[in-house]
């Protein structure tokens, strides 16, 4: 009798989407998510541009809001529960990737859940509708969240 391969659940995908525009609009999101999947015992992988926007995020994790906390640090510079990083290889994360790049990252199919941030800005929303063709012509389950 043949043995049944298995079967790995799908990525789920969640576009969150705020009519709010300006710069950190995106971030602010991401750590609102971030910190929404901490609190339900998730590991955290947030991809950013380059090294420089990892950084800029870690000086704004530390910073704001100022009535939370977000155990975080850099992927290259230690663990946590919630880690920030760019290039091709995430680690050990498998858990929830929060996307804060212009792409869709190669590595986001090996992770449960992508969730992608999305502002007001009409070129933010121009490249967060590739990148939804681009899970939905896969066929990834997509589903967005208006936050406002």
């Amino acid at each position: 009798m043949a043995s049944a391969a298995r079967l790995l659940p799908m990525t789920e995908v969640t576009f969150y989407l705020s009519s709010k525009v300006g710069e950190g609009v995106r971030q602010a999101l991401a750590w609102r998510i971030a910190d929404k999947a901490l609190k339900q015992g998730r590991q955290v992988y947030v991809h950013c541009q380059n090294e420089a926007h990892a950084r800029q995020l870690d000086a704004q994790f530390w910073q704001s809001p100022p009535t939370g906390f977000l155990p975080h640090a850099l992927s290259s510079e230690g663990q946590a529960p919630v880690l920030l990083g760019f290039g091709d290889d995430p680690g050990h994360q498998h858990d929830v990737l929060i996307n804060l790049s212009d792409g869709v990252p190669d590595f986001s199919s090996r992770f449960q859940r992508v969730a992608e941030m999305i502002s007001g800005d009409e070129a933010e929303r121009q490249q967060g509708r590739e990148r939804f063709r681009f899970y939905r012509d896969r066929g990834f389950p997509v589903t967005t969240h208006e936050l406002g």
